[in-house]
Formats: structure tokens, C-alpha cells, sequence
């Protein structure tokens, strides 16, 4: 099995609780004084830039340990990770359509991870993200096997200018939804890139850690200046484009891997809990959100975030045991996927 660090299962657990805190103040109507914590959805944004730095930093090592890219093994591992509970929240939501329903077409974009090119989304409307990252899988394994034989200088000149790609796509309207994937591809790839200087640019890497936590410190003033922007408009404080998200979470990323005992000692009790169960929480709590909404929509916010919380984390962990845990300890005993490190 794979060694876990203590400081990415704290950001994995504060992406998935950003998203629930801006879900449930969604759900609860929006009202006034609430509404400007729906800032906390920036919390996939940070989602992407993990992503990204994981799976960088897995091909990065096979890259150096084998001087390729298994593609097959990469996304056979990605595959087995995220399609099996994906495929049976997208089931039962189906069928719950079917059931409910008159007129129901079979949304068979759903199920080739197309439904971000097909808005609006009449339902599972988290999915687009999911989209996002699986359509990334597609890409940047092969992309970095090919650039791994253009040489280290293309590799890096190309993350950068896959980087900033998606902002000139969005500055010149080349979209019909910002959600996209050649949109929104900032985090994933910021997550890319760190990786490669980590793992290409060793002494590039020590520097900047060296100044991380004065960085952290100023990338976290910065963020939470956004969350009060929306609370006082008069101060001009508009919300961040998708590239400057990425470059703020980039550096809760390298804090995160400063050095080893950083790694080690950034956690908070129940972050490792959490974060293991962070894919299940994000596809269910939109659940317990619309059963909050039709029940219960008139009790307080802070029992309505507490129900919302317990409930989602009762529900995920059944389909993390039931699933999720059972496929990733298959996927490790099998012959094409066992010899990888995560």
C-alpha cells in the first residue's frame, strides 16, 4: 500500500469540507448573511491542483525509475480508483430518475464524461468536475511520456504554457460553460508543473521551500481577503480568476511538501479519515442536501451544516467500504497495476 503524508490528507479534508460549507449554504436558500461563504466551492479548485500534484509526481518517479510512461498502468490504476463509485452514484441516480420522473432521456454523456460539454446539468450537477479530471487522465500521461523524450527545458516549457493555456481560452471566449475542461484545466496542470520542478529541479525546489511558510502566510491572507470581498462589495474585491486559484493553492501544495517533517507533523486529528473518504463525500452530499432541503429546510444553519456533515459521512462510509476500498485493494493485486506506488 502506499505512504500516505499527514500534510495532503489536511488539504485533501479542507477542499471537501470548503465544498460541503458552500453546498449547504446553497442549499439553506443562500440567505444574506451566508452567502458569501459559498466562496468555500473554490475548494475543487484545490481539489484539481492535488490532483495534479499526485499524479505528476507518480509519473514523475516512474519516468525517473524507467525512463517511460505505462500508460495502460496509469489509467488502469486512475480507472479503478474512480469509475466504480462514480458508476454506481451515477446508477442509482439514473434509476431514481426513471422511477420519478416522465420523459426521462437516457443521459448517456454521464457515461463517457461529456456532460461538462452539455449543460445545463438537470442532475448530478457535481459531475462536471469529475470530467475535468478524468478527461485530464487522458492527457497528461501521454503528454509527459512524449515530452520526456523532447528532454527536461520542453517538458517545462510546455507545462507553462499548458498552464496558461485555459486563461487565454477563457479571456477570449472560446467556451459556452466556464466549467469546461479547457477551461478549468489551471489546477490540474499548477499540480503538474509543481511536481516537475520538485521532482526535476531539486535545488529550484529547495529554494522556493525555504520560503513556503512566509508564502503560505500571505497565500492565506490573500484567500480569505476573497471571502470578505463578498461580504463588503464597496471594497472592490472581486473573486480570483481560475489561474490565480491555482498559483494560491500551488503554495498551500509546497508548504504541504516543504521537507519530510512537514509531511509528516501538518495534520489535524480526523484529517486522514476524512481525506480517505473525501471521494465518497463529494459524490453523496448532495444527497443528504436534498433530503435536508424537502425535511428540515427551516431549522438552524449550524444544525443544518452538522446534519449535513454526520449524514454525508454516514452514507460515504458505506460506499467507500462496499466499494471503493474493495476495488483499490484488487487493483493492487493485480499484475498490471500492483508494481505502481500509489
Amino acid at each position: 500500500m502506499n505512504q500516505r503524508h499527514r500534510s495532503m490528507d489536511l488539504l485533501r479534508t479542507l477542499a471537501i469540507l470548503l465544498v460541503i460549507l458552500a453546498h449547504t449554504v446553497l442549499s439553506y436558500g443562500a440567505p444574506e448573511h451566508l452567502a458569501p461563504l459559498q466562496f468555500g466551492g473554490t475548494g475543487v479548485d484545490l481539489f484539481f491542483v492535488l490532483s495534479g500534484w499526485l499524479l505528476g509526481g507518480l509519473l514523475f518517479k516512474e519516468l525517473k525509475r524507467n525512463g517511460k510512461v505505462d500508460i495502460k498502468k496509469f489509467w488502469t490504476r486512475r480507472w479503478m480508483r474512480t469509475l466504480p463509485a462514480y458508476f454506481v452514484v451515477l446508477l442509482l441516480s439514473v434509476a431514481q430518475r426513471y422511477m420519478t420522473k416522465e420523459n426521462v432521456s437516457f443521459p448517456w454523456e454521464y457515461f463517457v464524461f461529456l456532460q461538462n460539454y452539455d449543460y445545463p446539468l438537470i442532475f448530478f450537477s457535481i459531475s462536471w468536475s469529475l470530467c475535468v479530471e478524468e478527461q485530464f487522465y487522458l492527457l497528461i500521461a501521454p503528454l509527459l511520456g512524449l515530452l520526456s523524450l523532447a528532454g527536461k527545458k520542453t517538458t517545462t516549457t510546455s507545462l507553462f504554457l499548458l498552464l496558461i493555456l485555459p486563461f487565454f481560452f477563457r479571456s477570449l471566449g472560446w467556451y459556452e460553460h466556464p466549467n469546461e475542461t479547457h477551461v478549468r484545466l489551471d489546477g490540474c496542470v499548477m499540480g503538474v508543473f509543481l511536481a516537475h520542478i520538485h521532482h526535476q529541479y531539486p535545488k529550484v525546489w529547495s529554494l522556493i521551500a525555504k520560503y513556503s511558510i512566509q508564502i503560505l502566510i500571505v497565500s492565506i491572507s490573500i484567500y480569505l481577503l476573497f471571502f470578505v470581498g463578498r461580504y463588503y462589495p464597496q471594497l472592490g474585491i472581486n473573486d480570483p480568476g481560475k489561474l490565480f486559484l491555482a498559483f494560491i493553492f500551488g503554495t498551500f501544495v509546497i508548504a504541504a511538501n516543504k521537507n519530510n517533517h512537514w509531511r509528516s507533523k501538518l495534520f489535524l486529528p480526523g484529517s486522514y479519515y476524512i481525506a480517505t473518504r473525501s471521494y465518497a463525500l463529494y459524490l453523496l452530499h448532495p444527497e443528504i442536501l436534498a433530503l435536508l432541503r424537502r425535511f428540515l429546510p427551516d431549522i438552524p444553519f449550524l444544525l443544518y451544516l452538522s446534519l449535513t456533515l454526520a449524514g454525508s459521512i454516514i452514507i460515504s462510509e458505506f460506499l467507500y467500504r462496499a466499494v471503493e476500498r474493495p476495488i483499490m485493494n484488487y487493483r493492487e493485486n493485480l499484475t498490471i497495476t500492483k508494481d505502481a506506488t500509489t
